[in-house]
C-alpha cells in the first residue's frame, strides 16, 4: 500500500514543481521513472493508468504555464507523449516475459521432481517383473515351449527398455534439478568400453559388436561411472537404429594427443539437420517420430555425461540410410610422453 500511495505522490509533485516553478526539470523523464515504479506493484491495466495519468499530467502543466504553449514547447509535449507510451508498453513487455521465464523455471522444476518421483516409485515394480522373467525363462516347461519361450523372451524385453527409459528419465532430472556432480578418476578407457558392452550386449543380441582397441590405451581422468552409461546409451541408440543383424564396430586410438572413442553402425544414418541437433534435449528425427521408439533424451545424457568428465561428443554420418559414428574424444594428459603416444598409436 506504501508504494501506491508514494508512487501517486511522485507524480504530483512533479507536476506541482513543473507548473508553479520556474525550474526547468526533465518532467518527461521523472514520469518515467513514475511509470517504471508502478511495472514493480501494479498489474498492466494499472500500469496503463498510471502512464495515461502521467500524460494527462502533462496537457495540465502545460495548459497551466502559459510560456509553455508555443512550438517548442507542443513539440516537448509530444516527445513526452511518446517516451512514456514506450516506456509503459516496454516495460509490460519485459515484465511479462520476466513471469514468463519465472513460470517456465517453476514447471520445469515441478516437472523434473514429479518425473524423479514417478521413476523411483516404479523401478521396484520393474524390477519385479524383470526378475520374475529371468526365472520363468529358465523353467523346464518354458523351456520346451517355443510360444512360452517366445512369451517370457517378450515380456523380458521390454521390462528391459522400459528400465532404461525410467533410467534415462532419472539421469535427466538428476542433470537439471541437483546439477551433476562429476567424480573424475584416472582410469583405463578398456575397462569402460567393456564394462559398458557387457552391459548393453545381451539387449541387442542380433547385433554384432566388434572391437578395435588399441593397445596399451594411456588413463584419461574421467569420472568412469558417467563415461560408462555415456558409452553405453550410445551403443544402444546404435543397436536401435540399425538392422538386428548389422554390425556396430568399436574403435579406441590416440590421435593429436587425444583418445578417440568411435562407435559405427550400419543404419538410417543422419541428415543435415540430425547431424547438427542429435545432443538436443528431447530432439527426435521426424522421420522416427512413430516408426522407433525414443524419447529424445539417451543422445543429450550422454553429451551431458561426456561434457561433464571434460570430453567432446561429435557425429559423422555421409548421409540418410548410410550409417552413422559417434565419435568420445578426451584430451590425453601432457605429461604422457610423445614416444610412449607414438607407441601406443602403432
Amino acid at each position: 500500500m506504501v508504494l501506491p500511495i508514494v508512487t501517486i505522490a511522485l507524480a504530483i509533485g512533479i507536476f506541482v514543481v513543473d507548473t508553479t516553478t520556474d525550474l526547468e526539470i526533465a518532467a518527461a523523464v521523472l514520469y518515467v521513472a513514475v511509470v517504471l515504479m508502478s511495472v514493480r506493484f501494479l498489474e498492466k491495466r494499472g500500469v496503463i493508468l498510471v502512464s495515461l495519468g502521467c500524460m494527462l499530467l502533462t496537457i495540465l502543466s502545460g495548459l497551466l504555464t502559459p510560456a509553455e504553449i508555443n512550438q517548442t514547447g507542443l513539440i516537448n509535449t509530444g516527445i513526452s507523449f511518446l517516451v512514456l507510451g514506450l516506456t509503459a508498453y516496454l516495460s509490460l513487455k519485459i515484465e511479462s516475459a520476466r513471469n514468463m521465464a519465472k513460470a517456465l523455471v517453476e514447471a520445469n522444476q515441478l516437472r523434473d521432481a514429479l518425473i524423479g518421483s514417478v521413476s523411483h516409485e516404479l523401478r521396484t515394480p520393474l524390477a519385479s517383473i524383470l526378475g520374475g522373467a529371468s526365472i520363468l525363462s529358465e523353467m523346464p516347461t518354458v523351456v520346451k515351449d517355443q510360444h512360452l519361450t517366445s512369451l517370457v523372451k517378450g515380456i523380458r524385453d521390454e521390462a528391459m527398455r522400459l528400465n532404461s527409459d525410467i533410467q534415462n528419465l532419472l539421469d535427466a532430472a538428476r542433470i537439471t534439478s541437483q546439477g551433476l556432480q562429476s567424480r573424475r578418476d584416472w582410469t583405463d578407457p578398456t575397462d569402460i568400453i567393456a564394462a559398458a558392452v557387457q552391459r548393453i550386449s545381451p539387449r541387442y543380441p542380433n547385433h554384432g559388436i566388434v572391437l578395435d582397441l588399441s593397445r596399451n590405451l594411456p588413463l584419461v581422468h574421467v569420472d568412469p561411472v558417467l563415461v560408462e552409461q555415456a558409452f553405453g546409451q550410445i551403443v544402444a541408440n546404435a543397436a536401435k537404429y540399425s538392422p538386428p543383424a548389422s554390425t556396430i564396430q568399436i574403435v579406441a586410438k590416440v590421435e593429436n594427443r587425444q583418445l578417440v572413442i568411435s562407435i559405427t553402425d550400419e543404419g538410417v544414418g543422419l541428415t543435415f539437420d540430425e547431424k547438427g541437433r542429435f545432443a538436443e534435449r528431447f530432439f527426435r528425427g521426424q522421420r522416427h517420430i512413430g516408426k522407433i521408439a525414443g524419447s529424445g533424451l539417451g543422445m543429450w545424457i550422454a553429451n551431458t555425461f561426456i561434457m561433464s568428465s571434460g570430453g567432446k561428443l561429435e557425429a559423422l554420418s555421409p548421409g540418410e540410410g548410410k550409417g552413422t559414428t559417434i565419435q568420445i574424444v578426451f584430451p590425453i594428459s601432457p605429461h604422457i610422453d610423445d614416444e610412449e603416444t607414438v607407441t601406443q598409436e602403432e
